[in-house]
């Protein structure tokens, strides 16, 4: 068997741990190094949104992650006196995990690296990657340990996850331009005795003279990450005493900050790299965007951006796809982190100037600033999704396509075996989830009981949605086991077909593991499919492709973008 790596991976934060767990998970063989000894004990990063814990669903760790962390559901705004200006009560809709999960970055760190373990695979702490090169290939990485002792390893793949020093961005020459900005920010895992008893369920905000202090719950009796922005003093040494200062200043005048784990202070930056691939070469997380902490999305990109890489290298790396494919990491992830350092550059300078207002009369303007904005539902709703992730989409990516017949030729021109769809169907089939948007997570029942799609479709690679219609006639789920068998031999286990099937029981000649039943049609109503239509979901649970009515043709067109080869005769075969 072979032991060599098949990707190394610079950088064992959670994108690193998290890309080597998903690569393992699509069949490679990966090596994960860090120059740090151990994991940090700072935590600069804390909240888990819904689409990563999407992600970390299909990576098997979320259980013992929700087993440890805390949940929040919401924020409440005060003034320096305690009184409530707003609460915004966390509006996500769409996913099973409609919630905050708040949990230390070590603390994630650490239940990836267990993960990892369990699948015998270890970080190798205290190595550093002191130069590459790209060779034919492979890529030349020159190694050295704690002990200063050199070792060259060579690899047809690297992913840089090594932060905002990235060591390989700079080797790739690849620029980071951005700035820094003024505002300081310092943090504290603590505790906290609240003079009045507060929902440990929400992060609480105090907006003080000088600026605001928020308050994250934490798992623990009373145990919250407090951050200040602004601190009077930016370079005086960080204490409790610090700490329990800003809060009664910023707000209870009673509220006592007491046993610090660690406290830390950092300048925030807003930069982006010029690129995110050179040749064998990719990086991802900080090592590829760092931005303003407003609405917690940093590791969450990071995490992010190593799940659309995974799969995509994998086909890459089995050689299943052309090398070209990874240029659609760098086409889909990066104008999202351009697109989130612009939001949160809009939200950190709009804070500056709140925080900023001094005196009586400004005093009241930012009261009613915060009012006004925050108590609308429409804002809470619209901030709800936008920090949960589950918007995010690529429906520019050269991946999102769509085949529908135009309605004239429907009618005149469309084979005998498909049925034409109704103007109506069209007009439903364009409302339906589009390419590139992510995959609804669906609930529904059946008698086989309750069901996830998201989880309903867990499985590696493809997965072929194929609807007969809300009102299909008899034969339509025979055509499309015809389809189903032309595809699985095209693409073996690569591409999984689902019957969408609206009944108690599958049809003939389809086995049930292949038939997602959907009795009361809430499946095929959130798809549009009134009429015949497929859906093509990636790997990474975006929708790649649609097509109406169900043609093999336009699928297979689609599918040639990506795969240069066909599968091996016994993955064919399976």
């Amino acid at each position: 068997m072979p032991t060599a790596p098949e990707v190394l991976i610079v950088g064992a934060g959670p994108v690193g741990l998290s890309l080597a767990l998903d690569l393992h998970r699509h069949g490679l063989r990966v090596r994960i190094v860090d120059e740090s000894p151990e994991p940090s004990i700072w935590s600069k990063a804390q909240v888990i949104h819904a689409r990563t814990l999407e992600v970390f669903a299909r990576l098997g760790v979320l259980e013992p992650m929700l087993a440890e962390g805390k949940l929040f559901r919401g924020f409440r705004m005060h003034d320096e006196h305690g009184k409530e200006l707003a609460h915004v009560a966390l509006a996500i809709h769409g996913s099973h995990y409609n919630y905050v999960l708040s949990l230390s970055q070590r603390a994630t760190e650490l239940h990836l690296i267990a993960a990892l373990a369990e699948r015998g695979i270890e970080v190798e702490r205290g190595v550093r990657l002191e130069s590459l090169r790209e060779e034919g290939d492979a890529v030349t990485a020159e190694l050295v340990d704690a002990s200063g002792a050199r070792e060259a390893v060579r690899v047809p793949w690297l992913v840089g996850c090594d932060g905002a020093h990235s060591t390989v961005r700079h080797a790739l020459g690849i620029d980071f331009e951005g700035f820094a900005y003024e505002i300081a920010l310092i943090q504290a895992d603590v505790h906290i005795d609240w003079p009045t008893p507060l929902p440990d369920d929400e992060v609480i905000t105090y907006m003080g003279e000088d600026g605001p202090v928020a308050a994250f719950p934490l798992p623990g009796e009373r145990r919250y990450r407090l951050i200040a922005f602004n601190p009077p003093d930016a370079e005086a040494e960080l204490s409790v005493e610090l700490f329990d200062e800003l809060l009664r200043r910023r707000g209870p005048a009673d509220a006592r900050v007491s046993d610090p784990k660690w406290m830390v202070g950092f300048k925030i930056h807003c930069r982006l790299a010029g690129a995110y691939r050179r040749g064998r070469v990719m990086i991802a997380g900080d090592a590829a965007h760092i931005h303003s902490p407003a609405g917690g999305q940093g590791m969450n990109m990071g995490i992010q951006d190593a799940h659309n890489l995974a799969w995509k290298l994998a086909l890459v790396a089995r050689g299943r796809a052309d090398a070209g494919l990874l240029n659609t990491y760098e086409e889909e992830r990066r104008p999202l982190a351009r697109a989130t350092l612009d939001w949160t550059d809009v939200a950190t300078r709009n804070l500056a100037i709140v925080s900023g207002l001094r005196g009586r009369v400004a005093r009241g303007i930012r009261k009613q600033l915060v009012k006004l904005l925050f108590n609308f539902g429409f804002v809470q709703t619209r901030m709800s999704q936008t920090i949960s992730m589950l918007e995010v989409g690529y429906p520019g990516s050269s991946l999102a396509a769509e085949s529908q017949v135009d309605l004239w030729r429907t009618h005149l021109f469309a084979p005998s075996d498909h049925a034409a769809p109704s103007l109506r169907d069209r007009i439903a089939f364009g409302d339906a989830p589009a390419p590139g948007q992510r995959l609804p997570d669906l609930a529904w029942s059946s008698a086989a009981g309750e069901h996830h799609l998201h989880e309903a479709l867990g499985g590696l690679g493809f997965h072929l949605l194929l609807f007969p219609g809300a009102h299909a006639e008899a034969g339509a789920a025979e055509l499309l086991r015809a389809l189903a068998a032309s595809i699985t031999a095209r693409y073996g286990d690569a591409v999984t077909p689902h019957l969408v099937h609206v009944g108690d029981a599958p049809p003939p000649g389809w086995d049930d593991a292949a038939v997602l039943l959907d009795p009361d049609g809430v499946v095929h109503e959130a798809f549009g499919a009134r009429g015949e239509c497929l859906f093509l979901v990636r790997p990474d649970s975006h929708i790649g492709f649609r097509g109406q009515p169900a043609l093999e043709g336009p699928l297979v067109e689609y599918l040639a973008r990506i795969f240069s080869a066909a599968p091996p005769p016994a993955e064919a075969a399976s």
